[in-house]
Formats: structure tokens, sequence, C-alpha cells
């Protein structure tokens, strides 16, 4: 079970899921910031409308672009 009950990412393969270990989400989010993105969890929270697999933007310029889209 996720450390992280709130977690709302579907990629249960991705060694940084909480449901695969019980460090929370501070794996994910160290990762993220490793590689200039950010959390899918955070573009959950604006829209479930997201592009599928690898044509998702992750980047913070994705992000800005995933919030100007849905009006937050």
């Amino acid at each position: 079970m996720a450390t992280a009950p709130f977690c709302t990412c579907t990629d249960h393969a991705c060694p940084m899921n909480p449901v695969n270990h019980d460090k929370g989400c501070t794996l994910c989010v160290a990762k993220c910031l490793k590689e200039r993105e950010i959390p899918s969890c955070f573009f959950k929270d604006v829209s479930l409308d997201l592009l599928p697999g690898d044509e998702q933007d992750w980047t913070y310029a994705g992000f800005a672009a995933h919030v100007m889209k849905h009006g937050e």
C-alpha cells in the first residue's frame, strides 16, 4: 500500500512511486527536481485531461501550458 494515500500517479512500474517503497513522495519529488519536471499529481490536480504516456510534457513549461489550457 502506498505511504502517500493521496498519490494519484498510476505509473506503478516507476520505482519512485510510493507503492514501491516506504519513503512517501520524497523519491518522486527528488527525481522530478533533478530532471526539472513537475510530478504528475500536480498536473492531475489541475485536470485529468493529460496526453497519453510519453507525449505528456512534464517540464515546468509543460505544466504552465497545462494550467493555462485548463483555466486555473
